[in-house]
């Protein structure tokens, strides 16, 4: 298959280092379990680093970039952050530099672990500012750092969702859905459900307005990792509306186009609960597939509940987009330590 598919996103600038297409390949094991056809869009391959969704999307952030004569990528999030990590190894694969604000933390003593460790690993300049700011002030003080480096002589820019950043990730996605959809057809399958992780949203915006303009059947089913369904559904209409805007489709994503599920949030972003555990053991026991315990345990868990409750009908055909996030498991050791009783989920959905 050509990357691409059938080229939607031809004409935006772009540099490659993601592995694509990414494998579809389907779970025998966990479909028998759960009495569903599931199949695994693998994002987690996609190279980069440790791979994950944000690798597909930072070609297309750093092609508009790189034809700026930018230098430094400036980024704030969590201090496990993928999307941090990524953005730390896309620098050093294009020689530029990278400055990541993470929120200070508790412990200052704390050996880094995971993604964090990663960030110090990959040469990323890791600066702590105050938790809890607004969206606002975080956008306040990357332009404060963008204006501090531009003093020194560097051309920076910010990796911030609400700035073309958000665009380009979520056409990213758009693009994506082509490669879903060939894949899909070489195999003769038709889903009924396409189930993935939603952070900010960009990637669902992305992945349900591709699929939407190529008229693939099929619901995109958004599993919420902190925001409520409500205001999430606005965000990612308002990033499809200008994901479609830059590729010049006609198509628009409504938010009756998908479905948010926050049945999972309540324990707080980042928080595996004991049944968000069980879920990663469960897809790692018949799989042989770690997910992350910040977006893909809730994932993982929703499509066995609803495969329990019967939200998802006996034989269903459901994709499940990994979007990666590895790293993130070695912060949890003692939630996933020790054997855990072997095939709890499998019991409750057979």
């Amino acid at each position: 298959m050509e990357r691409g598919g059938r080229m939607i996103c031809q004409g935006q600038p772009r540099v490659h280092f993601a592995h694509l297409p990414t494998p579809l390949e389907k779970a025998p094991l966990l479909s028998e379990a759960l009495g569903i056809n599931l199949l695994v869009k693998r994002e987690d391959f996609s190279g980069l680093c440790v791979g994950g969704n944000k690798t597909r999307l930072l070609e297309f952030a750093l092609g508009s970039l790189r034809d700026k004569g930018v230098d430094t990528l400036i980024a704030h999030a969590a201090a496990q952050s993928n999307k941090l990590r990524d953005i730390a190894a896309a620098a050093a694969r294009c020689g530029m530099e990278a400055v990541l604000m993470i929120p200070a933390q508790q412990d200052p003593e704390a050996v880094p672990q995971g993604n964090r460790l990663l960030f110090d690993i990959l040469g990323a300049d890791v600066r702590e500012i105050e938790p809890g700011l607004t969206a606002e002030a975080i956008l306040a003080v990357q332009e404060e750092v963008r204006g501090e480096l531009e003093r020194a002589g560097r051309r920076a820019a910010i990796l911030d969702r609400h700035l073309d950043y958000g665009v380009d990730a979520t056409i990213a996605y758009v693009e994506a859905a082509e490669e879903l959809d060939s894949q899909l057809r070489a195999i003769g399958e038709t889903p009924d459900a396409v189930f993935i992780a939603a952070g900010a949203g960009m990637t669902v915006a992305g992945l349900a307005l591709g699929l939407k303009h190529l008229g693939v059947p099929g619901r995109v089913v958004g599993v919420s990792s902190a925001s409520a369904a409500a205001p999430l559904l606005m965000a990612i209409e308002w990033q499809a509306e200008r994901a479609a805007k830059r590729l010049g489709l006609s198509t628009r994503l409504a938010r009756d186009d998908l479905t948010i599920v926050d049945d999972y949030i309540a324990a707080g972003y980042g928080q595996l609960t004991p049944r968000g555990a069980e879920a990663v053991r469960h897809f790692a026991r018949l799989h042989g597939m770690t997910v992350d315990p910040v977006y893909n345990a809730n994932v993982a868990l929703a499509i066995c509940d609803q495969a329990a409750s019967g939200a998802i009908q006996r034989g269903a055909t459901v994709v499940y987009v990994n979007t990666g996030g590895g790293p993130a498991i070695f912060t949890h050791g003692a939630d996933l330590a020790g054997r855990g009783e072997k095939g709890a989920l499998a019991r409750r959905t057979a």
